[in-house]
């Protein structure tokens, strides 16, 4: 007959241990919480300091930004020269940019003259200049900012000489240009219809440079560097 013989309990033993053990988790789960708000609230502070140094930033950009925009070209030793050899101070022209850019035209004769040309913004910123000298008397409604890389002044309506931004010269002057160019090779095109159809000359010459005239309106820096140079 086999005696088998089983180990003595200690009561309560486990349980301690166990509640000895919760205690230890409980506290390392506090210590843990305890460090994790410290950096949230290290963090938060962080942020708020960063929001005030941006808006303070933001102002500052702003009151920069308004002084700027108060301050003329000639404010800041800025001067300008008009199309000729030497500097000239600036007048009030007879025309507003306005009236002279409306009252731009294209001729047959510079259509052909565009045929000859290599470079449509060549010859785009020579008909410019050209048209400035017949129309206008000097100083010109347009003119080039003297010592900046490109930049050009236009006298508008309100009897004031404005700096051009490029938005304002490609919705001006490279607009009206383009347009110009398209009604009169539109009618260049109705007047030899059958030519451009029969003959291999001018078919060449009508798709080739309509291409060039239909890619005018890509070209807005280069032709306000050119014309820059120009003037």
């Amino acid at each position: 007959m086999k005696i088998r013989i089983n180990p003595k309990k200690i009561r309560g033993s486990g349980s301690a241990e166990v509640c000895e053990n919760s205690e230890r988790m409980n506290e390392r789960q506090r210590e843990i919480q305890e460090v994790y708000c410290d950096e949230i609230r290290n963090l938060r502070c962080e942020i708020e300091t960063m929001k005030t140094a941006m808006d303070e930033m933001r102002q500052q950009m702003n009151e920069m930004r308004l002084n700027f925009q108060s301050v003329r070209p000639f404010d800041n030793s800025i001067t300008a020269t008009v199309p000729s050899s030497t500097n000239h101070s600036l007048e009030k022209p007879l025309r507003y940019f306005e009236e002279w850019i409306n009252g731009l035209e294209i001729t047959a004769q510079d259509l052909e003259i565009l045929f000859d040309s290599k470079d449509a913004v060549e010859w785009a910123s020579k008909f410019i200049v050209t048209d400035l000298k017949q129309r206008s008397s000097h100083p010109y409604p347009l003119c080039a900012i003297k010592g900046s890389r490109n930049e050009l002044l236009m006298y508008d309506k309100e009897c004031a000489w404005k700096k051009m931004t490029d938005q304002e010269f490609a919705s001006t002057v490279v607009k009206t240009v383009f347009k110009k160019l398209i009604a009169v090779f539109t009618e260049w095109k109705n007047e030899n219809y059958s030519k451009i159809l029969t003959s291999e000359r001018f078919s060449t010459l009508y798709h080739s440079n309509y291409a060039r005239i239909l890619s005018f309106n890509e070209n807005v820096s280069k032709l306000k560097t050119k014309l820059f140079h120009e003037l």
